[in-house]
């Protein structure tokens, strides 16, 4: 059960009439159980219903409850970021050690909650135990099928879980599947055999799972003569049956998110990606403005509560309700990812405005934990620019001698039918006649990415049962980008705008649209993409803080309602070879003779693919007959291709990262006019943490309220992305009174030893370096007092003058 959605569509009481309904069938069957709530909502039980909460704590610390899950925001975790994830485990088991009083153990979700690194990041908050059996609600997950009771489920570093699987014995929510139970053969064949039930329990009569109809088949059950029956929690049974569980390492091509993905153009995957970014940003510069001593750009040293608040809001709407019920409840989902960017955005303007003022002149800031360039744009005068090198977690000044790193020119050839974008050897020839892309050209690629056959931006959408493919074209070329108007039927269209990357050697889509007709129900007749290249290919594809190969196959069904989601007949569809690209997918050269190479596609927020042969099509939209009349006719998405050479996967992963997270940058007016340059109280550049490891990312950089007797300590994620044991080293500024590798709760791991080092900026005369080992793709915690950051407080009784007397007017 949880809060999201259900309260606020069923009422207050949803949550403590589900509590006393699972007592009562516990109570009354003999058995036990486990409980899984968002833990937003415990949070709301504290506050709405306290006398409901202790009942349940009650019973968890009695044995006769296990907490399970204890997520923030119950996320289909496999389409947010990867420290979304982590901070949903985070803030999701310390709200139920606070109010429970005990520390979840054990990983078990009703939707499909799975990805390659999610054991890792689930033993980094104490879980040692999991289940993978998720339900068919409105999606139609599917998980390998196992003829175990118990496996050990193992992540891509090698982190293992004792998982209860997936197989024959596992009963979904209806007393109907009960029928045949005691007659499958495994009950008889397996070791330790285990009836495993989720049943989302509310006694009311607009709910279909109730005690009242669960209680008679499960009597039954457990007065079956023919066999022994024992309630026992879920990790009590996997303790049971540790001895028989075998190794399973699942990849994303074994298993089916079963979402309609793609659904209103992922505009809440877009949400939740924004947000997160976002606030990454908001948390990193706000870390970074400590080092500089007073005037803060908040009244503490660090926003603890405006940024723990935003990811609240973040973490809760990022609830699978709020992915597959769109229609029904996303709406308060929008607010709350609403309410995060606001609260985030505030803290990033109020903080570069004192930036730039501290600085005294405009300034840029590199969100990012690895140094990068970018083309600056002048709000005023529009003039673009280059910035080199800017620092990891940190600023550089825009001066005048900046602006003149002028950019490089692109050609703009008009030849039979054709335009043509030029900028050294990259290229994109468009077909003006057909309004698609009929080669691309890079260093890698001399000849071309495409052959004769193949093309880029066809599209294909279905509409009344007919296919319609937006064959009329108008093309036209503004400036340094040429703009497509894609015609359907009865008034569809579909503009895309093709330019050069200004700061990387790619070619840049953009899709747009409004008013766009509701095209049919279902995955297969979504508005489409069609993404084919002229070599063979193994794809490429990442996932929350993972990259791998993926090789897509298998046909899976997908479930809608033919009217009301409630109670109208349901219809199948059957998906083929799908898979999920969280931020990109690599169509690297399977056998090349001059060197690896491959084609990189970036995107803003368009998950869903599904192979066809030898090309890729990429979701743009779909309808989803769950949401009822709800469609969102609107169009955005952004595309980057790349042409590469050999590169792996954390480069890869970085210029996925610098394509949606740009720079910011923080123009000051004085009385209308750009100050001019004065003389600073802050360096022209300064950089936060310099990693030297390339296959390391610094994806994280923030600070806590507490960790012992150290006050606001900074937090630092990093995450090993090619598979490889590496030494990291990092220089931080100023002194470092203690460094810890931690666990993702701060519980220590191991002690490390600042030694000095030599400044990678000249700005500062003291640094400090500390080094660890990190394995193959592990994502490691440090907690730090970093001198140089301490809260600097004032002393505000000297001022006492102030306010004392002054009411005696």
């Amino acid at each position: 059960m949880h809060w999201v959605d259900m309260e606020w569509l069923w009422g207050y009481n949803v949550l403590p009439s589900s509590i006393h309904d699972m007592l009562r069938l516990c109570r009354e069957a003999g058995v036990k159980g486990n409980v899984n709530f968002d833990a937003i909502g415990y949070e709301k039980l504290a506050a709405e219903s306290p006398e409901a909460l202790a009942e349940l704590r009650c019973a968890v610390q009695q044995g006769q409850i296990e907490v399970v899950g204890a997520s923030y925001g119950q996320p289909y975790g496999l389409f947010h970021g990867g420290e979304s994830n982590i901070r949903q485990r985070i803030f999701g088991v310390r709200a139920a050690m606070r109010l429970l009083g005990v520390r979840p153990r054990t990983f078990w979700e009703e939707e499909f909650d799975f990805f390659p690194q999610l054991p890792q990041i689930l033993r980094g908050v104490g879980y040692e135990y999991a289940a993978l059996f998720f339900q068919w609600t409105w999606h139609t997950p599917v998980m390998p099928i196992e003829h175990a009771p118990a496996v050990w489920w193992e992540g891509l570093d090698g982190s293992r879980l004792l998982t209860a699987p997936r197989n024959a014995l596992n009963l979904h929510q209806w007393p109907e599947d009960f029928e045949g139970l005691l007659e499958s053969p495994q009950l008889r064949e397996m070791k330790w055999p285990l009836i495993l039930q989720w049943l989302e329990l509310m006694p009311s009569p607009d709910w279909m799972c109730r005690s009242e109809v669960i209680l008679p088949p499960l009597r039954a059950l457990l007065a079956d003569p023919r066999f022994d029956m024992r309630p026992v929690t879920l990790s009590e049974f996997l303790e049971l049956a540790r001895e028989v569980a075998a190794p399973r390492q699942y990849a994303l091509d074994d298993v089916f998110h079963g979402m309609s993905l793609g659904k209103n153009g992922d505009r809440m995957r877009r949400f939740s990606r924004t947000s997160e970014h976002q606030l990454l940003a908001a948390e990193s510069i706000s870390a970074m403005s400590a080092f500089f001593g007073r005037p803060y750009p908040s009244w503490d040293v660090y926003p603890v509560w405006e940024l723990e608040e935003a990811w609240r809001e973040l973490l809760a709407a990022q609830h699978h309700d709020n992915d597959e019920c769109e229609g029904l409840c996303g709406f308060i989902g929008v607010y709350s990812y609403e309410r995060s960017l606001s609260l985030s955005r505030h803290v990033i303007n109020r903080t570069m405005q004192l930036l730039a003022r501290r600085v005294g002149c405009p300034v840029a800031y590199n969100p990012l934990g690895w140094p990068r360039s970018a083309v600056i744009v002048d709000p005023e005068t529009g003039q673009k620019f280059h910035l080199r090198n800017i620092p990891p977690f940190g600023y550089c000044a825009i001066t005048d001698q900046m602006r003149g790193n002028g950019l490089l020119s692109i050609e703009r050839i008009k030849d039979n039918g054709t335009i043509t974008l030029r900028r050294g050897a990259l290229s994109v020839t468009v077909n003006c006649n057909l309004g698609k892309i009929t080669q691309i050209t890079g260093e890698a690629f001399p000849d071309g990415v495409l052959d004769a056959t193949q093309s880029l931006i066809d599209l294909l959408m279905v509409r009344n049962g007919i296919t319609d493919c937006f064959e009329r074209a108008d093309v036209g070329l503004t400036g340094d980008a040429i703009r497509i108007n894609r015609f359907g039927r009865d008034g569809a269209l579909v503009t895309v705008t093709i330019t050069l990357a200004p700061d990387q050697d790619g070619v840049d889509l953009h899709y747009a649209a409004c008013d766009l007709p509701r095209p049919d129900g279902g995955m297969n007749a979504a508005l489409c993409t069609l993404v084919g290249v002229r070599f063979p290919y193994t794809l490429i594809h990442d996932h929350p803080y993972g990259v791998s190969e993926i090789t897509p196959h298998g046909t899976y069904l997908k479930k809608y309602p033919t009217g009301d989601w409630m109670t109208s007949k349901q219809w199948f569809e059957e998906v083929h070879n799908p898979f999920t690209a969280l931020q990109f997918v690599d169509l690297v050269e399977t056998d090349p003779v001059g060197g690896e190479r491959g084609l990189l596609m970036l995107h803003d927020g368009s998950q869903a693919f599904r192979r066809d042969g030898d090309r890729l099509l990429h979701i743009l939209t779909m309808y989803d007959p769950w949401d009822e009349d709800f469609f969102y006719d609107q169009l955005d998405v952004r595309i980057r291709l790349i042409p590469h050479g050999r590169i792996n996967h954390a480069e890869r992963w970085k210029l996925a990262q610098a394509f949606t997270r740009p720079v910011l940058c923080c123009f000051p007016k004085a009385n209308g006019e750009r100050p001019k340059q004065t003389s600073s109280t802050l360096p022209p550049a300064f950089g936060c943490v310099w990693c030297d490891a390339d296959n390391v990312a610094v994806t994280a950089f923030y600070r806590e309220a507490q960790l012992g007797d150290i006050r606001y300590p900074f937090v630092l994620r990093l995450v090993e992305f090619n598979g490889q044991a590496t030494s990291v080293r990092l220089r931080l500024p100023g002194h470092i009174a203690d460094a810890r590798k931690t666990n993702l709760l701060g519980e220590t791991i191991s002690r490390l030893v600042p030694t000095p080092a030599e400044p990678p900026l000249e700005v500062l005369s003291t640094w400090s370096t500390i080094s660890f080992e990190m394995r193959p793709y592990e994502i490691a915690t440090l907690y730090l007092d970093l001198e140089l950051g301490r809260k600097v407080t004032r002393d505000l009784d000297a001022y006492r003058n102030v306010w004392a007397t002054v009411h005696r007017v």
